[in-house]
């Protein structure tokens, strides 16, 4: 009968799309190709039932078609990065070696459906000009779009989008990523008048298409959803935002491409503020992808910002004596390099770019560490960048270092944790890393791993009087449908909508202590270490000002609800339902979806807790989850 079902029919998968099969164990060749399952079974699914029920199948399969279809193309561009960053050491050792980084583009050049394109909107300039000058970099976009043989094909896809995106729709969009979305995305980052504001995110914009496009796409993402969420919108608004959102994407990635080529060709040696904004553009895009539930890809990214981050501070940062000086890298990125100190000084627009991307990175690297089980890619600039410096190092600093302000980095200006918070996460990646890998060996010291845990256990709960939190419950805001999600977009997002950064370390805090107590003693929820510890976040959680705070808590409050108990399930799904409509954004549903798979197999887990850790957690969704 199986013989027969399978000759006469093929898989239920190209069943359902009325395609034909070729029958192929156990993935046909048109599933393999579209990448989506492929399904083998003498009896029919459920959902097989010539009604309602294949009407819905087929509807979501379409989808999931064209996603997966996306993810490929995406793929594509990233894995001609990729080839390109392989080779960021051999050909950026010597800057002057143009010749062989020029091969290797002319080895792995880029397919024709990634030829590069864009827009030539008025407001944005190519950020890859032909000089490495101040005044190359005011050159017009006309000029600076035609370096190359490519310019024939950039020029076309320029007039063919024009016509589909004017310049004032440009500006509208621009505008509506500057006031609303920025804002939204980073609400713990408002720098002071003194520092100019956030002027230096247009400068960005006008400087480099990747990071434009990038903007343009998020800025098309949000007004999508809201437009989604009011009754009275126009449909036809919306699917123009989604379309317009999935064009800016693919332009976004075109031009990165193009600009890591460029890099690559002309080395970071001699093009330090080219390098800084192609970075920045990487990390956006990534930002940009985890903001719209788009994870596919953060791995590879990250892996290409930390390693342009690395050959920035080898080329840039390193003193005569052999000591990395990060404030060596600012000077250089100033209008007039070595010749004023920062002191009372503002940051110029590229030190301003350095300072944040550098900020997003090094937290996005430490939160990835714990998916990934590894040691932080970035952890060797940690006592660097996060850490005030001992007196021993304090003697080897160029005197106009010891003038700024220490440590070089504070993320609590710019994501609301602070840096002690961040380096203790670390640690214990790194110290998870360890173990695992001892582990595996045969050789792990029980005596070793106590004593490393105790230290940084230690150094977190002195760190966590510090702060003093005062744990006030509030009740939870009524959930007004589109009005709720409004309310942030309505005017300029308050900050003020936002609970402290006392209150948001000191739930991170927690949660790492509890990620060291499961590094420490393996799955064990009833633990009374780990049962406290999960107990205490979850009243910290609870004193929230509004479950929408909860967006910048994804990593804790997933941590947390995996190792939570049957009876305080519910109270993780309230405080998500509790968001609205916001829940949309960043990923939320991610974390409690993690929490739901552990909580399906809670007791298989229990039966094997050896084979079970946070970081297996963070991958129960098949693939490893940075929960920014």
């Amino acid at each position: 009968m199986a013989a027969t079902t399978r000759s006469s029919g093929g898989c239920w998968t190209c069943r359902l799309r009325r395609k034909k099969c070729d029958d192929e164990r156990p993935i046909c060749k048109g599933c393999l190709a579209l990448e989506i399952d492929c399904l083998y079974s003498d009896d029919k699914p459920e959902w097989m039932d010539g009604a309602e029920k294949q009407k819905r199948k087929a509807d979501w399969l379409k989808k999931e078609v064209k996603r997966r279809a996306a993810h490929r193309r995406e793929r594509r561009y990233l894995q001609g990065l990729d080839v390109r960053l392989e080779s960021l050491d051999a050909s950026l050792t010597d800057g002057s070696d143009m010749a062989a980084a020029k091969d290797l583009i002319n080895a792995a050049p880029p397919s024709s459906s990634a030829t590069t394109s864009s827009t030539s909107h008025s407001i944005v300039q190519d950020s890859t000009p032909k000089s490495g000058s101040d005044s190359a970099l005011a050159d017009s976009l006309t000029s600076a779009s035609s370096p190359d043989e490519h310019a024939g094909g950039l020029t076309s896809s320029c007039t063919q989008h024009r016509a589909r995106l004017s310049q004032e729709a440009e500006a509208h969009s621009t505008m509506m990523y500057l006031d609303y979305v920025f804002p939204f995305l980073f609400p713990y980052y408002r720098p002071s008048f003194a520092d100019v504001g956030r002027g230096w995110l247009l400068v960005l914009l006008n400087k480099n298409n990747a990071l434009f496009h990038s903007a343009l796409s998020l800025a098309g993402y949000f007004h999508a959803i809201v437009l989604g969420h009011i009754q009275y919108a126009p449909s036809e608004c919306h699917s123009h935002n989604l379309e317009a959102l999935q064009e800016q994407q693919g332009l976004a990635l075109k031009w990165l491409q193009r600009e890591m080529q460029d890099i690559v060709t002309r080395g970071v040696k001699s093009n330090l503020a080219e390098a800084n904004r192609v970075m920045a553009s990487i990390i956006q895009l990534m930002t940009g992808d985890i903001a719209t539930a788009k994870m596919g890809n953060w791995t590879m990214h990250l892996g290409a910002a930390t390693e342009l981050f690395n050959e920035i501070m080898k080329h840039h940062a390193m003193t005569e004596d052999g000591h990395a000086c990060f404030i060596k890298v600012l000077l250089q990125l100033g209008s007039r390099p070595f010749a004023w100190t920062p002191k009372h000084h503002p940051w110029g627009s590229d030190q301003a770019i350095l300072r944040f991307f550098t900020a997003q990175l090094l937290f996005l690297d430490t939160l990835a560490s714990t998916a990934l089980q590894q040691p932080p890619k970035l952890q060797q600039w940690h006592h660097i960048l996060l850490m005030v410096p001992d007196d021993e190092t304090l003697k080897h600093m160029p005197e106009s270092e010891k003038e700024q302000t220490l440590p070089h980095i504070n993320l609590q200006e710019f994501v609301g944790v602070e840096n002690w918070v961040i380096v203790s996460i670390g640690e214990i990646a790194t110290l998870d890393s360890w173990k695992k890998e001892m582990k595996g060996a045969g050789s792990l010291s029980v005596a070793q791993l106590v004593a490393r845990a105790s230290a940084i256990e230690q150094r977190l709960r002195t760190s966590i009087e510090t702060l003093g939190v005062t744990i006030n419950y509030h009740s939870p805001p009524s959930v007004d449908g589109p009005q709720h999600l409004l309310q942030y977009f309505a005017g300029s997002f308050s900050p003020q909508m936002m609970h402290d950064t006392t209150l948001n370390s000191r739930i991170w805090a927690q949660a790492a202590i509890t990620y060291l107590s499961v590094v420490l003693s393996g799955w064990q929820p009833s633990c009374p270490e780990i049962r406290s510890s999960v107990t205490e976040t979850i009243q910290l959680l609870l004193s929230l000002p509004s479950p929408d705070c909860l967006r910048t808590l994804v990593w804790p409050f997933t941590i947390t609800g995996c190792l939570a108990s049957p009876c305080q399930e519910q109270t993780f799904r309230d405080l998500v339902a509790g968001m609205g409509p916001l829940k949309v954004f960043g990923t939320i549903r991610e974390g409690l979806a993690i929490m739901e798979k552990v909580w399906e197999r809670r007791a298989d887990i229990d039966e094997n807790p050896d084979h079970w850790d946070l970081a297996v957690s963070l991958k129960s969704l098949e693939q490893p989850a940075l929960l920014l």
